[in-house]
């Protein structure tokens, strides 16, 4: 696909092919120009000054990306320093073996084994560029810990069938951030972002912020030599630019998109970005030269919904997370020098139903009346399940007593706000009540017959008289068989119970070196991807945290390779 493809649903053009590297007045040279600085842009550009090259990184907006925008988790184990200080054992092993079962065969053993055996030096890594970690540990299920806990079980370990398989060790590692700040679980990815841009700055790093790459710059040989940026030359017109940028960015968040009039400060918000792009028509352009790589590190689509409608139509209800800078534009530019892609329909969406807890002791059936998984399991788990093999449908069947004890375990501050809010919001006004499970089904349109049959089942297995369908322990389940009942919508287009979701599909890379793949599986010269810009360790199935230490991983591997090649 390229730039005149009417499913391009891009503003990246085409790459502009010079007769070689000489051949341009650039601007500014360096010798790797990364695209994009977020986790895995700044992890390259740290690397890469680690090993005497010098960096320039662009960036469409201030920096930092999804990476500085989510709840600051980084997955890692086999034995960090934040795991012994909080009496925690882990192996390289074990840490492999449990993500074997979520990383599939989206990525090659020997890759996944080399992530796992390097967690401790990455985490360690890290440190020395100046992230801050504590050792506080959470050690139940949740989908995000109280803000005086760091670290915590981001994944399935705790899944009573998968914990009866592999040992569990809480390897969802958070940065720190004090715990008036920490009472949230979104835009606290600076805790990890921050220290490491300030350190590649101090090494020598030269960033543009609100500088956008269009078009990559090739030679006639293929090899990636450069990019061609748009910047404002007017330092007016940039801060007049980045203000619009920021009111926008209160308007949207101003107001939850749940709640009754959303769509007033969405609308205002949109009318702040349209002015915003407006004053891009005012911008320069200049080239800049890379003297051995350019580094597309500029994250995934799901902000894209052309892209989204395109590739994952079944998601296209979900909630975006990220920023606006997951457009898809770092892909498309791969694919403009023949980058092949992958896995663009892999969608993960985030349906948490826990805290509270006592949601989980509930079940979750389809729109057949037919439970179809453990209700502990993970959210992205869970999400999956949902959007891939239940056509977006399920709800959460819950009786009287579950309710009042899910309210009671987010309330006098035992969990975060969102987590509390959601859960009041759904029982007291989004759910479907019924004295009865015939009115239940009455009122909902699920079949009785299965209901009855699904309770009945599940209600050995509270007894103790045989064991869950789904692997659930006994504490993990409730008896269901007396109302009134309460049926939640957690479809993934529910209208109180929003379903975020990120991409992780994206260009094919060399998983030893980093390096794009073309359609005919050789290496694009001069050109890497990293993040969610590339497949990668998290592009079958996510886990919190799991994101951020694959871009971590992969813009390092990505520096290491250019500099072995350039000795």
């Amino acid at each position: 696909m390229n730039a005149q493809s009417p499913e391009w649903f891009s503003e990246i053009t085409d790459a502009h092919v010079v007769k070689n590297y000489e051949a341009v007045d650039w601007s500014e040279e360096a010798d790797i120009v990364v695209v994009g600085l977020g986790g895995a842009g700044v992890a390259t550009a740290l690397q890469g000054m680690e090993r005497d090259l010098s960096v320039i990184a662009v960036d469409r907006f201030a920096g930092g990306g999804a990476t500085k925008a989510s709840g600051g988790v980084f997955y890692a184990g086999g034995g960090t320093q934040m795991q012994k200080d909080a009496g925690i054992e882990d192996t390289p092993q074990s840490m492999f073996d449990y993500l074997k079962l979520e990383v599939e065969d989206i990525v090659k053993p020997e890759t996944l084994k080399w992530f796992c055996d390097t967690s401790v030096e990455t985490y360690d890594w890290l440190v020395a560029n100046g992230v801050e970690f504590r050792s506080t540990h959470w050690p139940s299920k949740t989908s995000y810990p109280g803000p005086e806990y760091f670290l915590y079980h981001s994944d399935n370990t705790l899944v009573s069938n998968i914990r009866k398989k592999i040992p569990a060790s809480a390897r969802g590692h958070r940065g720190y951030v004090p715990v008036e700040q920490g009472r949230k679980a979104i835009n606290l990815g600076g805790s990890i972002f921050d220290p490491l841009k300030e350190t590649a700055l101090r090494k020598g790093m030269v960033f543009h912020d609100h500088t956008e790459v269009r078009t990559l710059v090739a030679d006639e040989t293929g090899q990636v030599c450069g990019v061609k940026v748009h910047y404002f030359e007017d330092q007016a017109t940039q801060k007049k630019y980045v203000e619009l940028l920021a009111k926008a960015n209160r308007y949207f968040m101003m107001w939850p998109p749940i709640l009754p009039g959303y769509k007033f400060f969405a609308g205002r918000g949109a009318a702040m970005m349209k002015k915003a792009h407006e004053l891009e028509s005012r911008r320069q352009t200049r080239y800049i030269g890379a003297r051995k790589a350019v580094m597309l590190s500029a994250g995934g689509f799901v902000y894209n919904r052309e892209m989204m409608a395109h590739y994952a139509p079944k998601f296209t209800d979900t909630l975006p997370l990220g920023t606006d800078g997951d457009s898809g534009a770092g892909i498309r530019l791969g694919q403009s020098v023949n980058g092949k892609i992958d896995n663009m329909q892999r969608i993960s969406p985030w349906r948490f139903i826990n805290p509270p807890f006592s949601f989980a002791k509930g079940i979750i059936v389809n729109s057949q009346g037919r439970r179809f998984i453990n209700e502990t399991v993970y959210g992205a788990t869970m999400g999956v399940e949902i959007g891939e093999n239940q056509d977006g449908k399920a709800w959460l069947i819950l009786n009287k007593a579950l309710t009042k004890a899910a309210l009671a375990e987010v309330s006098g501050g035992k969990a975060l706000s969102f987590q509390r809010d959601l859960a009041r919001l759904n029982v007291w006004f989004g759910s479907i009540k019924a004295d009865t499970l015939a009115a239940l089904a009455d009122k909902t349109g699920l079949p009785l017959d299965a209901l009855e049959e699904e309770i009945a089942t599940y209600q050995k297995a509270v007894q103790g008289d045989q064991e869950d369908s789904f692997g659930k322990d006994q504490s993990e389940v409730a008896d269901l068989t007396n109302g009134p009942y309460y049926a939640l919508d957690i479809s993934l287009n529910a209208k109180l119970f929003p379903c975020p979701a990120i991409t992780l599909g994206g260009l094919m890379v060399d998983e030893r070196t980093g390096e794009v793949l073309n359609e005919q599986g050789m290496a694009v010269s001069g050109l890497y991807a990293a993040g969610r810009n590339a497949i990668g360790i998290c592009s079958q199935n996510y886990v919190s945290g799991l994101s951020i230490s694959d871009c971590v991983f992969s813009g390092r591997r990505a520096a290491d390779h250019i500099a072995d090649k350039s000795s």
